[in-house]
C-alpha cells in the first residue's frame, strides 16, 4: 500500500493559559519533514495573550487556524472534539501545549498506517528526564482487547487516527467521571468497535510528565473512573476470563491509590501537629 499524502492530516493542539508552551508545540508540527494539511489550535478561552500570539501565526503561516470555544470547558475532552469539528483532513493528529513533537514523528507514522492498514497509530515518547516512557517495547506493537484492559498503553500527543472513526464513535467522552481519561475510554470504545491500533516502539514524541505521579484526589477519582471502565467492557461481549480478571485488578489499584492517598494524608497533618505542638509553649 502506498504511503497516505501528508496533506490529508489535521493537527488537533489543545491549549490553556500556556502560550510559551503552545507555541513550542506549534513550532515542532510546523517543522516536520511531512507537514500536515493545516493545524488548529483549539483554545479553551485562556485569558494570557494565547490568542495575540496564535492569530499572528495565523497571519504568518496559513495552515495554522486558532479556533477559540464560547466558554471554558475545564477539560480537555470538549475541546478536541471542538478540533476535530473543524478539521478538514481524512486522519487527526493529537497534540497537548506542553508536549511537542521530535523529527519525523508524522512521516513515520503516515508510513506506518499505510503499511500496517492501521486505523490508530500512537509512539513511544521521551519523558521529561530523557529516558524512554515505554521501555523494552517492539519496534511495533498491536496491542489487543485485552492489553487496553489491562492499562493504557497509548500516549496521547503521539495518536494519529482516522477522523471518521472519531465521527463515528461519538469522540472524546465528556461526563465529568471521565475527564482525565476521557481518551482511555475512546480507544476502549474503539477497540469494541473492531479498530486497528499499532503502537511504534520508536520515541516520536517528547513528553511532559513531571507531575503525573503526584498523589491526589484527582488521581483516586480517575483511577476509580478507570476501574468503572475496565467493568464495563469486562463485561461486554465476549465476556473473558482474562478480562474479568483485569477488571478485579484494576479494582484492587483503586484500593491502592486510596490507601496511598490516606497515608499521604496522615504523614502530612502529622507533621503539621508535631510543628504545631514544638511552637506551644510548655
Amino acid at each position: 500500500m502506498a504511503q497516505l499524502e501528508p496533506n490529508a492530516v489535521s493537527v488537533v493542539i489543545v491549549t490553556y493559559q500556556r502560550a510559551d508552551a503552545c507555541e513550542r508545540a506549534l513550532r515542532s508540527v510546523l517543522t516536520q519533514t511531512h507537514p500536515p494539511l493545516e493545524v488548529l489550535v483549539c483554545d479553551d478561552c485562556s485569558t494570557d495573550d494565547t490568542e495575540d500570539r496564535m492569530r499572528q501565526w495565523e497571519r504568518r503561516d496559513g495552515r495554522v487556524r486558532y479556533l477559540r470555544t464560547a466558554r471554558n470547558s475545564g477539560a480537555p475532552a470538549g475541546t478536541r472534539n471542538f478540533g476535530v469539528a473543524h478539521a478538514r483532513g481524512d486522519w487527526v493528529a493529537f497534540l497537548d501545549d506542553d508536549d511537542e513533537w521530535l523529527e519525523g514523528k508524522l512521516a513515520s507514522q503516515l508510513a506506518a498506517a499505510a503499511r500496517e492498514d492501521a486505523d490508530v497509530v500512537a509512539a513511544n515518547a521521551l519523558r521529561s528526564d530523557g529516558s524512554t516512557y515505554f521501555s523494552g517495547m517492539s519496534p511495533v506493537w498491536r496491542p489487543t482487547r485485552l492489553d487496553l484492559l489491562n492499562a493504557n498503553p497509548i500516549i496521547m500527543s503521539s495518536v494519529l487516527i482516522r477522523r471518521e472513526l472519531l465521527l463515528s464513535s461519538g469522540g472524546f467522552p465528556t461526563p465529568r467521571w471521565t475527564t482525565g481519561i476521557d481518551d482511555y475510554a475512546l480507544w476502549l470504545e474503539l477497540m469494541s468497535r473492531g479498530a486497528r491500533f499499532v503502537i511504534l516502539g520508536e520515541a516520536l514524541v517528547r513528553y511532559e510528565d513531571a507531575a503525573e505521579n503526584r498523589l491526589s484526589r484527582a488521581r483516586a477519582r480517575a483511577q476509580l473512573g478507570v476501574t468503572r471502565l475496565a467493568w464495563s467492557h469486562a463485561l461486554r461481549a465476549p465476556v473473558t476470563t482474562s478480562g474479568i480478571k483485569a477488571a478485579l485488578m484494576s479494582s484492587a489499584s483503586v484500593g491502592y491509590v486510596l490507601g496511598a492517598q490516606l497515608l499521604s494524608s496522615l504523614r502530612i497533618g502529622w507533621g503539621h501537629a508535631v510543628a504545631l505542638l514544638r511552637r506551644s509553649p510548655a
